[in-house]
C-alpha cells in the first residue's frame, strides 16, 4: 500500500497493548483459549480504558515534533548560525531560515498524525453506543477525552497546513481496504476549522460538569490524561486563533474572541489550579503534576525519557565548552549536566538571554550562559538548563525524566492578557502580565521597577510576546505567537508579528556586539554579522506561514493538492 494513506495499522498496536487476558466464561465458546482478535475487543469497560491509556502513550511519542518542530523552530528564537557555541552542527537549518519548499518540507504526511486520528475514530465508533460501562459518567468522560484529543490533532495540522483531509470514521478497521475509495482530498480551511469546533463542542458536552483530573480513580497519573480543563484550554486557543488569523477561506472572526475569553476564564476558575511559588518548582521531578499543570506528557526513568532537553546542552563529543569556555563565576567550564556521548543540536539566540532582567528568576532557571572571558562580558552562547530531570539515586547517572508540560496555568493568564489587549482593556493587560511577572521575580519583585505599565496596542502585544518568550522556552509557543499576534487590533492578513520587526527576538533591546550569535571560535577572531532586527518572514513569502507537502506525499496520493504558494516550488 502507499505510505501516506489516511489510515494505518497503528490502532491495531493500540488494541494489542490494551487487550486484557480475561478467560472465556462460556464453555460453548469454541474460540481457541489463547485467541484474541478484534471481535474479542470492545467488550468491557477495562478494555476501552486500556485503549485510552495506549492512545495517550502513542500521543506522547509525538512530543518533540509537536512542541519543538511545529511550535518553536521557525519562531525566530533559535540562532540562525550553522554551528552552535559548542562546535557541533545545528539541526533544521532550513526551518530556522524559513527556507521551506516541496523538497525542504520539514515533516511529511501532515505530520503523520493519522495513526492517532485513526485510533480516536475507532474508539468513538466502538464506545458511543456501548452498554458495558459501569456508569454513564465514566463512559462520557472517556468520550470527552477522545473528542478533545481529535480536536487537538486537527488543530495542530490546521495551524501547519490549513485545510487537511478530514478522516472521521475508522474505514480500514471497518473492512474497507480499497485504495481508490480511501484516498481523500484536503478539506478547505473553513471545513477543517468547523470540524475542530464541532469536536470541542462534543468533548465538552460529554465532560458535562466535570472539574476533576482524576480519570478513573487514577490520581497518580491524573494530569497525563486528557481532561475537560485540557479541552477548555484547547478551545481557548482555537477561538483566539480564529479571532485573529485568516487561513485560506476561513476569515478571522472577531466574535470568537469573547468565546476564547470565556474558556480561558473557566480554566482559571473551575479546576482548583494555582501557580507555583517558585518557577523552578514547576519542573521539579519531585513536584510532578503540580497545581499549575493542566496537561503534560509523562517521562520517567522506567518508561521513556524526555528528548527535548537533551540536545540543547553542550556535548561531550565535541568538547568545545568544557575546559575552554568560562561560566558566570569566572571559572573554566566544568559543569556535569550532560550525558556522555551527546551533542548540542539546538541553540537559542543570544538575544533571548538579554531579554531577561538579571533579577528575573526564570533566566538562570532556563538558560546556562558560557562566556569567552572570565569577566563574563562577552557571551559565547547559552544552553538550556530548564527541565533537566534528575540524577538517579539508584545509579548516580543523569536522567531526563522531567515531564513535558503542554498546558499550564500561566498560558491561560497571558492569553487573557492578549484578549484584553484586543478589547482595549489596559488594566487587565497589566493585571495578567504582572500575575506572571510577580512569580518570575519572586523575592526580587518590586512592582514599581518590574511591573508592566500598559501602552499602545502594539507595545502591549510585544510585551505579552516577550513575557511568553521568557516563560515558555521549550514549550512550543513562539511560532504560533508571532503568527497570531499582531501590530494592529484589526489583524489584517499581513499585520501579524511574523511580518514585522516587532516579532524579532531582539526587538526592544539595545543591540551590542555581545548579543551576536557566535561559535566557539575565540572572540577576537570573530567577524560575526551585525544583528539586523527585521521580520522573520517578508510579505512576498507570506505563503510560507503554512508548511508544504512533500513530493512523496503528492506522488503517493493523487487526491492531494499542494499547499497554496508552493505549487511550482521544487527547489
Amino acid at each position: 500500500m502507499r505510505k501516506n494513506k489516511l489510515f494505518n495499522l497503528a490502532s491495531a498496536a493500540l488494541l494489542s497493548a490494551s487487550i486484557g487476558m480475561t478467560s472465556c466464561s462460556d464453555w460453548l465458546d469454541l474460540s481457541p483459549i489463547d485467541y484474541k482478535g478484534a471481535g474479542d475487543f470492545w467488550q468491557t469497560e477495562a478494555q476501552a480504558i486500556g485503549n485510552l491509556s495506549a492512545q495517550m502513550s502513542a500521543f506522547r511519542g509525538y512530543c518533540f515534533q509537536s512542541v519543538i518542530v511545529y511550535g518553536e523552530l521557525r519562531g525566530g528564537a533559535y540562532t540562525r548560525s550553522t554551528n552552535g557555541s559548542d562546535g557541533s552542527s545545528l539541526d533544521y537549518q532550513y526551518l530556522r531560515d524559513q527556507n521551506l519548499s516541496q523538497t525542504n518540507y520539514g515533516i511529511g504526511n501532515f505530520g503523520g498524525y493519522w495513526g492517532l486520528v485513526s485510533s480516536v475514530n475507532l474508539f468513538i465508533a466502538n464506545v458511543e453506543n456501548a452498554n458495558y460501562f459501569s456508569s454513564e459518567e465514566t463512559k462520557n468522560y472517556c468520550l470527552g477525552m477522545a473528542y478533545g484529543m481529535r480536536a487537538y490533532y486537527y488543530f495542530l495540522m490546521y495551524r501547519a497546513y490549513g485545510g487537511v483531509p478530514l478522516r472521521l470514521t475508522p474505514e480500514v478497521e471497518n473492512g474497507n481496504y480499497d485504495p481508490t475509495t480511501l484516498y481523500m482530498p484536503r478539506a478547505t480551511a473553513s471545513q477543517t476549522m468547523t470540524q475542530i469546533k464541532d469536536d470541542i463542542t462534543k468533548s465538552l458536552e460529554y465532560f458535562g460538569d466535570q472539574s476533576s483530573f482524576d480519570f478513573n480513580g487514577n490520581s497518580g497519573n491524573a494530569k497525563y490524561y486528557w481532561s475537560k480543563a485540557a479541552t477548555e484550554m484547547l478551545a481557548g486557543e482555537v477561538y483566539l486563533w480564529n479571532a485573529k488569523v485568516t487561513t485560506g477561506d476561513q476569515p478571522a472572526t472577531r466574535a470568537d474572541l469573547a468565546t476564547a475569553k470565556q474558556y480561558f476564564e473557566n480554566v482559571t476558575k473551575n479546576y482548583n489550579l494555582s501557580m507555583q511559588n517558585d518557577f523552578t518548582d514547576v519542573f521539579s521531578t519531585d513536584n510532578k503534576q503540580n497545581s499549575e499543570i493542566i496537561f503534560a506528557f509523562k517521562f520517567d526513568e522506567n518508561e521513556t525519557t524526555n528528548s527535548i532537553p537533551v540536545n540543547n546542552l553542550y556535548g561531550t563529543i565535541t568538547g568545545n565548552t568544557i575546559g575552554k569556555a568560562y561560566d558566570s563565576n569566572g571559572n573554566l567550564w566544568n559543569n556535569p549536566l550532560q550525558i556522555p556521548g551527546t551533542q548540542q543540536r539546538y541553540q537559542y539566540s543570544n538575544a533571548l538571554w538579554y531579554q531577561f532582567d538579571a533579577e528575573d528568576t526564570r533566566r538562570d532557571a532556563t538558560l546556562l550562559p558560557s562566556w569567552h572571558d572570565a569577566a563574563a562580558t562577552q557571551l559565547r552562547g547559552t544552553f538550556t538548563c530548564k527541565n533537566l530531570g534528575s540524577v538517579l539515586e539508584s545509579t548516580g547517572f543523569k536522567c531526563y525524566n522531567g515531564d513535558q508540560p503542554i498546558y499550564r496555568l500561566p498560558l491561560a493568564y497571558l492569553s487573557l492578557a492578549e484578549i484584553a489587549n484586543m478589547e482595549g482593556d489596559n488594566p487587565n493587560v497589566e493585571h495578567y502580565i504582572n500575575m506572571v511577572r510577580e512569580r518570575a521575580y519572586g523575592n526580587n519583585w518590586d512592582p514599581s521597577r518590574h511591573g508592566y505599565t500598559a501602552g499602545s496596542f502594539v507595545e502591549n502585544e510585544v510585551a505579552i510576546l516577550h513575557e511568553k518568550d521568557k516563560e515558555f522556552v521549550q514549550e512550543g509557543q513562539r511560532w504560533y505567537d508571532i503568527r497570531r499576534m499582531s501590530i494592529s487590533a484589526d489583524c489584517g492578513e499581513l499585520d501579524h508579528l511574523v511580518f514585522h520587526n516587532e516579532g524579532h527576538i531582539a526587538y526592544g533591546l539595545t543591540i551590542t556586539d555581545n548579543m551576536k550569535d557566535v561559535s566557539n571560535t575565540p572572540w577576537e577572531e570573530q567577524t560575526p554579522p551585525d544583528i539586523v532586527v527585521e521580520p522573520i518572514l517578508t510579505e512576498d513569502l507570506a505563503f510560507r506561514v503554512l508548511w508544504p507537502l512533500s513530493t512523496s506525499d503528492l506522488n503517493n496520493d493523487d487526491q492531494l493538492k499542494q499547499t497554496p504558494g508552493y505549487e511550482e516550488d521544487i527547489d
